[in-house]
């Protein structure tokens, strides 16, 4: 048998304990109950069961995302297994019978187990090694909404989009120009999102062109454009839909409504408010281990990526404030810049037991052990923030967050007073650690 060359053995390892973490919370998570509400996953599963063409159930923007379900589909048709799965058809309880989901569970725990492994090559290739390269992979597994929301309802498209939006952006730190452009572009099938990796390299190259002065990276940005431009507009050019429910839309929306859309979604304070809950809330295990020196490390140990992770952070924050309604589902595409600023802060040494404060803090918040309600008001209501929504369970979340702050700066305060009764931490450097 042929040994692993060493570069790969990490990545094997990682891989095998990854796909046992997926297999173990999908043993805890509960399924969604897909013929009681006429949800999202309803558009999806009919795109599978019944594709694009001759199908008058098409509505924006969920047709748009539609590699996704056409994936699944295909999966479920090439399976032995057979299962057939009520969905809701219309708001009206009216139900269609689908074959696919065998399909979309393949992809969740594939693309899952996927997420992880690049999470973890991404916390790598900021500096972390051993563990606390596996740390930041753990604490997006840990976060409700990257992978066991989507093991709950697994008929979303967000699946694939994680794994292809850190392929993407490695691919811009590495200025590997087609195979970012390529997957931006592919990924543009699956989630809206994917377009940041290719701003980020069009704004990349145009910098470039700036400096240098030179053609060859102008013609460059101007070809990633124009592939971008195509990818999105043609499928809302050529899919025929039968409404549109997209909270911004151009294309179907008149000049009047875009106009008060844009204008008045900023304007609103709950927005604003369950916006800075959410960021808040997926940012968590970040700020339990910030200290203000921690935080002037991390600033350092950023320099060089300050530019592509404040603009990426920004383009995640405009998209999810003129996305829609699910805000807890957008924020989480600040993975990426998460993950890397965990991997800086963990290289640079943080004591295990706040760590696994932050990994146990981070599971009890994202309620990882609990089962996620099939009741639209607790279902709202389970990790809060959602659209304009703010009540008594809201107020709820923001004091647990409180709480577990809180937590973690008493037991920085016992760790510190430990190290100065065992004098092996001179009490005058404790401010650094």
């Amino acid at each position: 048998m042929s040994r692993l060359p060493p570069s790969a053995k990490p990545y094997t390892l990682a891989a095998l304990g990854f796909a046992a973490l997926i297999l173990a919370l999908g043993l805890i998570t509960n399924t969604l109950d897909t013929d009681r509400y006429y949800w999202d996953f309803a558009l999806y599963y009919d795109m599978a069961e019944h594709g694009l063409t001759g199908n008058d159930n098409l509505i924006a923007p969920f047709v748009y995302r539609f590699a996704t379900p056409l994936l699944a589909g295909a999966i479920a048709r090439v399976l032995p297994v057979e299962h057939t799965l009520a969905v809701s058809a219309s708001s009206d309880g009216d139900v269609f019978f689908t074959s696919t989901y065998t399909g979309f569970v393949v992809v969740a725990y594939g693309a899952a187990i996927m997420q992880l492994l690049s999470v973890y090559g991404l916390a790598r290739y900021a500096g972390a090694r051993g563990w606390r390269a596996v740390v930041p992979a753990l604490t997006i597994a840990l976060s409700l909404y990257n992978v066991k929301f989507l093991l709950f309802d697994v008929a979303r498209p967000d699946h694939l989009a994680y794994p292809l939006m850190v392929v993407a952006m490695l691919a811009v730190f590495e200025r590997r120009i087609v195979l970012a452009v390529v997957i931006s572009c592919l990924g543009l099938f699956v989630r809206e999102f994917l377009a940041i990796p290719l701003t980020l390299l069009v704004a990349r190259l145009l910098w470039e062109t700036w400096q240098t002065r030179r053609w060859q990276p102008l013609a460059w940005a101007g070809a990633a454009v124009a592939l971008g431009a195509a990818c999105v507009l043609a499928p809302r050019l050529l899919i025929p839909i039968r409404v549109s429910g997209q909270y911004l839309d151009p294309l179907n929306q008149s000049g009047a409504e875009l106009l008060t859309t844009l204008v008045q979604t900023p304007l609103s304070r709950r927005r604003w408010f369950n916006l800075l809950f959410n960021l808040a809330s997926y940012t968590l295990p970040l700020w339990l281990l910030l200290t203000p020196g921690r935080l002037k490390t991390l600033w350092h140990g950023l320099a060089g990526w300050h530019f592509d992770l404040l603009l990426y952070t920004a383009l995640v924050l405009v998209l999810t404030l003129y996305g829609g309604t699910d805000i807890w589902r957008f924020v989480t595409f600040l993975f990426v810049p998460l993950a890397i600023a965990l991997a800086v802060v963990l290289r640079a040494g943080v004591h295990a037991v706040e760590v696994l404060y932050m990994l146990g803090a981070t599971a009890y918040y994202n309620k990882i052990f609990l089962n996620i309600p099939n009741e639209i008001g607790a279902y709202l209501d389970f990790y809060g923030g959602y659209d304009l929504r703010v009540n008594e369970a809201t107020l709820a979340r923001v004091a647990q967050l409180a709480v577990l702050g809180l937590g973690a700066a008493m037991l920085r305060g016992l760790l510190a007073l430990a190290r100065r009764r065992a004098g092996r931490v001179p009490a005058s450097s404790l401010d650094r650690v």
